[in-house]
């Protein structure tokens, strides 16, 4: 959830919400200063996976929830599904089967979501807690 929250502030309190080019300039700078003061955990790059995080999972009940049984590896592989659909597919299928972040990378990469008769159905699909 640190990451998480992380992200969050960064996004409201420091870039104010906005997805301008300059966010980028900020970002880099903020991160350089914070791997110095913190270590590499937080350095641009680490920032700029914490601000898509909350972007990409804006509900912290869900993070706290998905957080239990998946790791920052996993969410990292996750935020960079442009679909929530898609994403809530395979957050809510590595919870469920257990899988590891090989496990997911290797689900996403052979289009598992895609090719499932779920992907024509919504509704159908799990439905995070």
């Amino acid at each position: 959830m640190l990451y998480w929250h992380v992200g969050l502030r960064v996004r409201q309190d420091i870039l104010k919400d906005k997805r301008a080019s300059y966010d980028e300039e900020i970002v880099s700078a903020l991160g350089r200063q914070l791997e110095v003061e913190f270590g590499r955990g937080y350095s641009p790059k680490s920032l700029r996976h914490m601000i898509r995080f909350t972007d990409a999972f804006p509900d912290s009940e869900i993070v706290s929830a998905l957080r239990r049984q998946l790791t920052w590896t996993h969410f990292k592989s996750l935020i960079y599904l442009e679909e929530p659909l898609k994403r809530n597919f395979y957050a809510e299928m590595c919870r469920i089967e257990g899988w590891n972040t090989r496990a997911l990378d290797n689900k996403i990469q052979s289009m598992l979501f895609e090719r499932t008769a779920l992907s024509g159905n919504p509704k159908s699909l799990p439905k995070l807690n």
